[in-house]
């Protein structure tokens, strides 16, 4: 494998797409495991890309590019994931486990705003 690559994920949750759009801009349940800087909002289409620019990550990939794009689908919405990449070395893994960590948080997060909408 080289050293870019890009990964994809597609997330299916229960929570209408802007509540979960406003909940990833005010930095709900996230946990924050290295400095990002976010590089574009499209509010009209709940679309926001961010780069890593500090903490451990950048000792296994020199660049991180994250996409999340949040769409309805009937009462609920599908979110998208994806992130470019660049590994510092070939020895280093893909970022599987950041995508499945993605994925976790994403669940999080909607598990939560459906507590919040039933109190």
């Amino acid at each position: 494998m080289g050293l870019s690559g890009v990964l994809h994920v597609e997330v299916e949750v229960k929570s209408p797409a802007e509540k979960f759009w406003v909940a990833l801009g005010d930095g709900s349940p996230l946990v924050k495991v290295s400095a990002e800087r976010i590089e574009t909002v499209d509010l009209e289409n709940k679309s926001m890309t961010y780069s890593i620019i500090g903490g451990e990550m950048l000792e296994y990939y020199k660049t991180f590019k994250g996409t999340i794009t949040v769409t309805p689908k009937g009462g609920g919405s599908i979110l998208k994931w994806s992130a470019e990449f660049e590994k510092t070395g070939h020895e280093i893994e893909d970022p599987h486990v950041i995508k499945d960590f993605a994925v976790k948080n994403f669940k999080e997060i909607d598990e939560y705003l459906l507590k919040q909408s039933s109190v």
